[in-house]
Order: structure tokens, then sequence, then C-alpha cells
């Protein structure tokens, strides 16, 4: 599936908010994304696709870390914006926060370019290991939890989420019958990361 980041999108618009100047691609059709099918080991069983919807920058206000060694975090959001084919608009600042020890919840709120309210809840994972997937190795996981260290190599985080969206009646409804997975990364200077949301077709 063919990666696409905000600035592609947005034809080499730079400033923050952009994507809310595009209400044509607010009534753009599911089709305006390819999808890629995947099936299983038995031709009898159905093949399952998945369609690039949207992504979403989540700048976080701060970040709080509770207890050790394995503390919990707390982050509350401090805004955003929402770019792709299918929602545009922004993270409301200061709606919601992100809660996690090695699985994560957040609660926040989207507004979309026609000023739609858009509830969103993220559950996901996140696991550190020692490099990024190879064809044929194994994922090996990374020593003390990809805790930093002195002299420590990187490790690759393997970060994915399941949202639910709750969306009000009108050309948004779709989100509330439609199953969604995201690919997250983490991003630092300035904290943030992008959340990649696709169809489950």
């Amino acid at each position: 599936m063919t990666r696409v980041d905000r600035r592609t999108f947005l034809g080499g618009a730079a400033t923050t908010g952009a994507a809310i100047a595009l209400p044509a691609f607010a009534a753009a059709p599911a089709t305006t994304a390819g999808a890629t099918w995947y099936g299983g080991p038995d031709t009898d069983i159905p093949k399952i696709g998945l369609r690039w919807a949207f992504c979403a920058t989540v700048f976080f206000a701060d970040r709080i870390m509770i207890g050790s060694p394995a503390p919990r975090g707390y982050t509350s959001v401090g805004g955003g914006e929402i770019w792709g084919p299918r929602l545009q608009g922004r993270v409301l600042p200061g709606s919601g926060a992100d809660y996690y020890k090695t699985t994560f919840n957040t609660y926040y709120m989207f507004e979309a370019a026609d000023g739609a309210l858009i509830f969103i809840h993220n559950r996901g994972t996140m696991r550190r290991f020692q490099a990024p997937p190879e064809p044929g190795k194994p994922l090996v996981p990374a020593e003390n939890n990809g805790a930093p260290a002195s002299g420590a190599p990187p490790v690759w985080t393997r970060f994915r989420a399941t949202p639910v969206f709750t969306a009000p009646d009108g050309p948004h409804a779709w989100m509330n019958n439609t199953v969604f997975v995201a690919n997250c990364q983490r991003q630092s200077n300035p904290d943030h990361t992008v959340f990649t949301y696709y169809e489950v077709l």
C-alpha cells in the first residue's frame, strides 16, 4: 500500500490546519484510495481488504510517568490535524488523553472540516524489538523492555491500534459502522504521534 504523507496529500501545503481548507475531499467517495486484499492459505477463506482512510497527527501537551520500574504513562492531547481521502479536520486540544502501560487507551475528539464532532477511543499495543522485521526472521524483544540505556542501540517499536469512532448522523456516519485498524508512529521534537487509519473491507 502506497504511503502518503500530509504534505504530499495537501499538494505541498505546510500550514497547520490546511486540511480544513479542503472541503472537496470531505465529499470524496471511498474509491479515492486503493485497497489491498489479503487471503488465507485456503482459497475458500474469503479475502479481507485494507484501504487507507485518513491520518491524524496528534500532539501532546505533557507526558507524566507514574511508578517504576514499569511505569504507567499519561499524556494529554494538545491538538493536531487530520488529512486523507475520507476525513479532514483537526484534533481538538484538551479534548482527552492517552493512558498507557504496554497497552494503551486514548480518548479524545476530532472536529471534521464541516464542524462535526467525532469521538475516538483508541485501544492498542506498543511492543519494542531489537530491530525492524525482516523476511524469514523472528522479531526479538528488546532488552530491558526497550528502556533507554547508556550506549544501547536504538530499538524498533511496533505500535498498533484498533479505534472505535462515534460520529453524528450525516456524512460521517459511515465511521460508526466501519472496523478500523491503525499503524502508529511516535515522533519527538515536538512530541507527537502520527496515526494512519485503514478501513477493514
